[in-house]
């Protein structure tokens, strides 16, 4: 439930139709009233009452009211003396927030009010780790095998793993609880899950498996149908298909068997002892071990309408965990086999960063000790195997693909208007491509996936390889690759120039990418200006020769070149800012308009009232799911937001588990209060405390801080349960990790697809994996533990 405030805006009627602006709406939205206006405007800068006020802000963050207008106005007066060079600087933190989206949007308008964006010095600086792959192009069409088969499959992270650890069966609350009062009711009634199986049936999101029958079979039956002249193609088979309920989708009965996850990978990743937020329902459900989920599951209502409910959860839904690591983690505790991974000082590979502007090396110090293999080597060998077994379980086969309507192709523009467009509710079978996703036939030969892993394949040469929405034709570049890397010889990579090495991949890398080849770079701008009518092959023009080579960054890192896969220009020495191209060069932007947005007027962003950039407080726990309220509660406990940021001190799990580090501070896992809230429990600095909510129970150690704010405690990131983590006295089992008390929360706007800007790419747009929102009750327990 909420209020309405009433506002008007300056309209004028055109051709039938009120028309205002974008800031017009804005200034209404903010409370910027003008003479003559009519509606329920603010007093002034401290009217408390009436929101975006700076008074009204002061109740919310506790920064006060005239430190808010000061930086306002320094921040602003310094944009326009400077020509925007006003620039905010942040990290990881906002994106795991329910709502992080919304203050993104609202940091980003700022920005753009003040002319900040696209400016070097201004704008914004978004940091959340080493994640920007330079040399982009090479890099994501061999990673996909985009030179022996289109398309690949991606997916979402955050609902893959939302849905198959069953952590949906607990939200107790329907996606129309986040609507505004003036929704329109489309998503009335839907819970969580009903948005994500929307969106994979509307095309706007990838779900796997696909459908509950084997994707190799649906491309045999949809072969037969087009051979009998019941169906025009494959795709329409597969939409007639779904229609009349022949083939299902796998996401509307995730929990059958024949649609679990049965085999899992884990290579650099520690997904049980670092990123599996829930942790403790992958335990359960996905691995079947022992656990310390503490709620119970989704009451009687609501539950899914299009999501089937099994009474009982299933356990154990992984027949094969294998992970590769050079560390003894809770993922490899975990797992059904180990292998033995080289270190960075013991193999060949690239690296890039948005913090500086080069490409670099890793070279191998020592060759990897004893069994260890590389990634690299890890993965041929596995192929070879995988291609040897194949020629008697598989052989040459036929498998259907489903692709979601993708950012930056002609899906973009395939649902107008921002309307939802639900086929299901129509009664006519949807449209491939348009209202449903693409589903496109490829032959798979997994006898020969080694040869086409130690190979360029021939798509390079015929196709090219392309990258928002920019096709590079890389045929030349593959010649001259085979001239420097040799050729394989016989089997399907016959004559293709050769990457089995390590070494001759981040070539091939280097090679096809226009970041680290002037020549692509000089083509793909050329590409670009007779697109858009704009002068931009100057931006590369005198690198055309310029070709960074694996062995260049071995000898030092080296500046990339400015390159169409990148917004920035480096040109001359230029240091790295997003947008300067499209600022400086009217390049349009990738959004409906090619301008920057303001307003998103899709039918679900208007619904939960996100039309325009503004405020969403964190999730109310209590309300949505029944936790405790925030502050103490007379039964020395305190509820307090449960928040897991990086520590200072490790990567990730990387370094702080070690003797040293470990010594100098308190052996195992810690848990940081503000003096306030430990008080308030009779909690001293260095007792153990228990952290528990419905997701599970956290035993660690308290450091009491002044540094911390009262109502928030921290669990750094990656304390896994592998050192020195007692049993719980509220499961009797041992303590979890810091993952244990949190769980995913999935925004149902992230799931918004085929329209514009809000179009799925793979690690580039989809929902956020949420979990900053929890709370958790931290209680004194025992300071006897048992181990």
């Amino acid at each position: 439930s909420g209020s309405v405030l009433r506002r008007g805006v300056p309209a004028r009627r055109v051709a039938g139709h009120l028309v205002t602006t974008v800031f017009d709406l804005m200034l209404a939205q903010y409370g910027v009233g003008r003479d003559g206006l009519p509606g329920e405007w603010p007093s002034g800068y401290d009217d408390v009452d009436s929101p975006y006020t700076p008074a009204w802000q002061a109740e919310v963050t506790g920064v006060p009211a005239e430190q808010c207008i000061r930086i306002a106005r320094e921040f602003a007066t310094n944009a326009e003396q400077s020509q925007g060079r006003s620039m905010i600087i942040m990290g990881a933190g906002i994106c795991q927030w329910f709502h992080g989206d919304a203050t993104y949007r609202s940091i980003l308008a700022l920005l753009v009010l003040t002319g900040c964006m696209g400016r070097n010095g201004g704008g914004w600086a978004h940091y959340v780790g080493q994640e920007k792959c330079r040399p982009i192009t090479g890099w994501i069409s061999l990673a996909n095998a985009l030179d022996w088969s289109r398309p690949p499959r991606t997916m979402i992270g955050t609902a893959y793993w939302y849905m198959h650890t069953d952590q949906w069966r607990n939200d107790g609350y329907s996606a129309d609880a986040l609507s505004s009062p003036l929704a329109k009711g489309h998503l009335k009634g839907k819970h969580t899950a009903d948005t994500i199986a929307e969106s994979a049936r509307l095309g706007w999101m990838p779900f796997y498996p696909q459908f509950g029958t084997n994707p190799l079979q649906v491309a045999q039956d949809a072969e037969a149908a087009v051979e009998a002249g019941t169906a025009p193609s494959a795709a329409a088979y597969v939409a007639g298909a779904l229609h009349d309920g022949s083939l299902t989708a796998s996401i509307e009965d995730v929990d059958a068997p024949e649609n679990w996850p049965r085999t899992l990978v884990l290579w650099r990743s520690n997904l049980m002892g670092s990123s599996a937020k829930g942790n403790e329902y992958f335990l359960k459900h996905l691995l079947g071990t022992h656990s310390n989920v503490m709620g119970t599951e989704n009451p009687e209502t609501p539950r899914p309408a299009d999501v089937k409910w099994h009474d009982e959860a299933p356990q154990g839904k992984l027949d094969l965990l294998l992970s590769a690591d050079f560390r003894m983690t809770s993922t490899t505790l975990l797992s059904d086999i180990v292998l033995p991974a080289a270190t960075w000082y013991e193999k060949h590979d690239l690296s890039s960063t948005d913090m500086h502007p080069f490409v670099h090396a890793f070279t191998p110090a020592i060759d990897p000790p004893w069994e260890a293999k590389s990634d690299f080597d890890l993965f041929h060998l596995l192929a070879q195997r995988f291609s040897e077994l194949a020629k008697t379980h598989l052989g040459v086969v036929k498998d259907l693909v489903s692709v979601p309507l993708q950012h930056d192709t002609a899906g973009e523009t395939a649902q107008p208007g921002g309307r939802v467009a639900d086929w299901r509710t129509t009664g006519a079978p949807g449209t491939p491509g348009r209202t449903m996703p693409v589903f496109q036939v490829v032959e798979r030969d997994y006898t020969a996936i080694a040869e086409k892993l130690a190979t360029v394949g021939p798509l390079a040469d015929t196709l090219g390889f392309t990258v928002k929405n920019v096709t590079y034709k890389v045929a030349e570049e593959a010649e001259r690759l085979a001239r420097k890397n040799g050729v394989m010889l016989g089997g399907a990579g016959d004559g293709r120039p050769a990457i089995d090495t390590d070494e001759k991949l981040a070539e091939a890398i280097l090679t096809f990418s226009g970041t680290t080849n002037g020549h692509l770079a000089v083509q793909g701008f050329k590409t670009l200006e007779e697109r858009v009518g704009k002068k931009l092959v100057d931006l590369a023009e005198g690198a055309e020769e310029k070709r960074i080579t694996f062995a260049d960054t071995q000898v030092q890192p080296v500046p990339v070149i400015t390159s169409p896969e990148w917004s920035g220009s480096e040109t001359g020495g230029r240091r790295y800012a997003p947008f300067t191209v499209n600022i400086e060069r009217l390049k349009p932007f990738h959004t409906l308009t090619g301008r920057m947005h303001f307003y998103l007027d899709h039918d679900w962003m208007q619904d939960v009232g996100e039309a325009l950039p503004t405020y969403r407080p964190p999730l109310d726990m209590h309300r949505l799911f029944g936790e405790p309220k925030l502050g103490p509660d007379g039964a020395k406990q305190v509820t307090v937001r449960y928040l897991t940021p990086h520590s200072k001190w490790s990567i990730h799990s990387e370094y702080q588990d070690n003797l040293l580090m470990l010594s100098l501070s308190r052996g195992g896992p810690t848990v940081w209060m503000s003096p306030q809230d430990a008080g308030s429990i009779e909690v001293e600095d260095n007792d153990w405390v228990e952290c528990t909510n419905a997701n599970g129970v956290l035993v660690a150690r308290a450091i009491v801080s002044h540094r911390m704010p009262e109502g928030v405690v921290y669990v750094h990131h990656a304390q896994e349960r592998t050192i020195d983590v007692p049993k719980s006295e509220a499961t009797g089992r041992r303590g979890g990790i810091h993952n244990s008390v949190t769980r995913l929360l999935v925004k149902p706007t992230h799931l918004i697809g085929g329209y514009a800007q809000l179009s799925y790419t793979f690690n580039y747009l989809g929902p956020t994996g949420n979990q900053r929102d929890m709370v958790s009750t931290v209680r004194k327990r025992s300071q006897e533990v048992t181990y």
